[in-house]
């Protein structure tokens, strides 16, 4: 049996969790054997931290499709078993940094949401420098752009980055799920146009 597993981590209203279901509807919409996946969005409308897992399933024969003590699957990605870490937001990656090993992937936005603490002058924000030293100590495959940037001056929007994320997934990763599956969902969703552009724009990061 073998598994990829995605993690996506960040705040609330960046669309954690819709990359979440998009990358699960793929599975369901692809000759994907099993999805399996959870949330945390406890923080979702108050800007705090959210995570959303993908965990993409394939079995060596159909004997342990069948077999329930082969098919039955934790949510969960546990410490270390991540094979993608997305993340919409820095300072969070390294929270996320938990689920990484020395082979994954790290996608992350470069643009900085400071917490209240760091409004409050109470405490400060990192450099992105100790961000990536700190994330290198465990990977050296680390990806960041200023998706926030990207989106705006796109879109004049915020609310593509997220997606433009996903296109930079298919890119920078093995994915083993085709992006023509990704682009029929996001075709026939909300804002249809727009979402297949931010794709594509992450396709050529």
């Amino acid at each position: 049996m073998k598994r990829f597993n995605i993690a996506i981590v960040g705040l609330g209203g960046q669309g954690i969790i819709t990359m979440g279901t998009v990358l699960k509807n793929a599975a369901l919409n692809s000759d994907l054997q099993d999805v399996s996946g959870s949330e945390r969005r406890g923080g979702a409308q108050r800007e705090g931290y959210v995570e959303t897992f993908v965990k993409y399933i394939f079995y060596e024969d159909n004997s342990e499709l069948r077999d329930p003590k082969k098919n039955m699957h934790s949510p969960m990605i546990e410490s270390g078993g991540a094979d993608v870490l997305i993340s919409l937001e820095p300072l969070e990656t390294l929270r996320g940094a938990c689920y990484l090993n020395r082979n994954s992937t790290v996608i992350f936005n470069e643009m900085p949401h400071p917490p209240i603490s760091v409004r409050m002058g109470q405490t400060s924000y990192p450099e992105l420098s100790y961000i990536t030293y700190e994330l290198e100590k465990i990977t050296g495959k680390l990806f960041f752009y200023d998706f926030d940037e990207i989106s705006l001056g796109n879109f004049n929007s915020l609310t593509q980055r997220n997606i433009i994320a996903l296109g930079v997934l298919f890119t920078k990763t093995d994915m083993p799920i085709s992006k023509v599956v990704i682009e029929n969902i996001l075709s026939a969703g909300k804002g249809a146009k727009d979402n297949l552009e931010a794709f594509h724009i992450g396709l050529t990061l």
